[in-house]
């Protein structure tokens, strides 16, 4: 071992800002050792090694100045397998490899995002994720996750992400002005860095950006839309009729059926199913079954759209809106275990009773089959 080792030590420090001090407390050593270390008067003790490199999230060849991309196609690998797990809407498997990515790389700030973000998705998960959630505390962990990545990562798009899980949390713990101050520390919407890359790009780089912008703003008021309509922490839910109701999600799937307007909805797919179902349920609610069919059926023509695609392979839509937009199967919203069909299958069985031994009511729940869905 030479002092290439403690000059990595020091570069790794000082990266993430930490003292001697505040090291040696980490590591469970005097910040003396840390200094001679530094220095080049003494190295590390050998059982040292892979507990500094876990701690910085490097390979042990990287301590020792050695050319290793191990480390890198480790990292890629994992994340891989998260996203792949999200898009399948196994959120057991996502959390399991996030903490298995958390062990190998404690000090990636990423990691940590989307160990939060998995976490935070139990909490309307099954009834065996929710009850992980409140045993396991993990809005606690979810809430230090958060906090050590708005003060320590230089990425952008995990500090917002991890700021507006941060809100959330401040929210449900009732703490109003915290939330409201990160809210109010955020960019507007007109000056965020989508939008000023919208204006500052050109040629096909530019449309592009413009056309994910507009994507992904239909996206959000199509789903605001639907929140308003049934999400009871709106708010709003309870005072509206089922008429009402009826014309927020109607229009939620106006928006985007008419940006998607070739009808390659991708993963849309599966949110347009949902609302159709929900319209379903509306119309009967309201003792229009014939209505309610309608939509059912349109319902299941979406759900067996959405379990035929491979999520494996990388597609762009192809809407003359957002043809240079490439699908992002892992933003799906999806978290069960199972495909759309069999959801949609567990679904009718809570609006049996609205149609009782209605006969083609009867018949699509035979034609789409059973379900192992757990809620």
């Amino acid at each position: 071992m030479n002092n290439n080792l403690g000059s990595k030590i020091k570069e790794l420090r000082i990266a993430e800002n930490l003292t001697q001090e505040r090291l040696a407390e980490e590591l469970n050593v005097s910040f003396q050792s840390i200094s001679r270390w530094e220095n080049g008067i003494s190295t590390p003790d050998i059982s040292l090694i892979p507990v500094i490199a876990r701690y910085f999230g490097v390979s042990t060849d990287y301590l020792f100045g050695l050319q290793d991309e191990e480390s890198e196609i480790t990292r890629s690998e994992l994340e891989q397998k998260y996203l792949s797990y999200r898009k399948e809407g196994d959120l057991d498997e996502a959390y399991e490899v996030m903490l298995e990515a958390r062990k190998m790389f404690p000090r990636d700030l990423h990691f940590c995002t989307n160990l939060a973000e998995v976490m935070d998705l139990f909490e309307g998960g099954n009834s065996a994720q929710v009850a992980a959630y409140t045993e396991q505390r993990f809005s606690e962990q979810i809430f230090s996750l958060c906090r050590r990545v708005v003060e320590e990562s230089k990425d952008e798009t995990d500090r917002s992400k991890a700021l507006s899980m941060l809100c959330s949390y401040y929210m449900k713990a009732g703490n109003v002005s915290a939330a409201m101050k990160i809210a109010d520390s955020m960019t507007d919407i007109m000056h965020s860095k989508e939008v000023l890359l919208g204006e500052v790009l050109s040629g096909e780089d530019k449309k592009k950006q413009l056309q994910e912008n507009i994507l992904t703003m239909a996206d959000y008021i199509s789903d605001t839309l639907v929140k308003i309509a049934f999400q009871k922490e709106y708010g709003f839910s309870a005072s509206l009729s089922p008429e009402q109701k009826l014309e927020y999600v109607l229009s939620a799937n106006t928006i985007l059926t008419t940006i998607i307007s070739d009808g390659n909805y991708l993963e849309y797919s599966r949110k347009l199913g949902w609302n159709y179902r929900r319209i379903a349920e509306l119309y009967a609610m309201m003792d229009q079954k014939s209505k309610a069919m309608e939509y059912l059926l349109k319902a299941e023509e979406m759900a067996k759209v959405y379990d035929s695609i491979d999520k494996a392979v990388q597609r762009k839509f192809t809407s003359v809106f957002c043809d240079q937009v490439e699908s992002d199967m892992s933003n799906n919203g999806k978290h069960f275990v199972g495909t759309e069909t069999e959801m949609l299958s567990y679904r009718l069985g809570e609006l049996s009773v609205y149609f009782g031994d209605d006969d083609q009511f009867k018949a699509l729940q035979e034609c789409i089959g059973g379900n192992n869905i757990v809620i």
